[in-house]
């Protein structure tokens, strides 16, 4: 089954975009992100080391320490995150497993794949963390009025 990125990419991206919100005042604490973002706190914490090593967060020891952003999420892409997380050459398989595909040797579906490959990068590479967390907060707004309402 082809997946688009790990669970441990997916966690990092929504983590990243809770924190990129700019509504908390000082440090994230990582229940706090955690819980916001719905992802489990115990795997989590791998993934937070994994950013702070990538350069997308700082971690804040001591009291009252947390997580803070470490890159500018107006201009930090999705597939920043997901090059940092995945590597650069996620994208770069067979869709199909083989080990010599490529444009003088394809496998049946490798000219879809290439477009499909395209389209999804360019997408990945337009939204920013601001961008997804905009969203995110839009959406949760727009549940808490329907769940008031009901």
């Amino acid at each position: 089954m082809f997946c688009l990125y790990s669970k441990g990419c997916e966690y990092a991206i929504r983590a990243l975009a809770e924190i990129s919100d700019g509504k908390a005042a000082g440090n994230a604490r990582a229940a706090d992100i955690c819980r916001k973002a719905g992802i489990p706190e115990a795997y989590a914490r791998k993934t937070f080391q994994a950013l702070v090593q990538s350069g997308f967060l700082k971690a804040v020891s001591g009291p009252g320490g947390g997580y803070v952003l470490a890159r500018d999420p107006k201009s930090t892409t999705v597939m920043d995150v997901v090059e940092a997380v995945e590597g650069k050459g996620n994208y770069s398989q067979c869709l199909m497993g083989l080990a010599a595909c490529n444009d003088r040797n394809p496998c049946s579906l490798h000219f879809t794949w290439v477009k499909l490959k395209g389209q999804m990068t360019d997408a990945l590479r337009s939204q920013t963390l601001w961008d997804l967390s905009r969203s995110m907060n839009r959406k949760q707004g727009n549940a808490k009025k329907t769940t008031r309402s009901a």
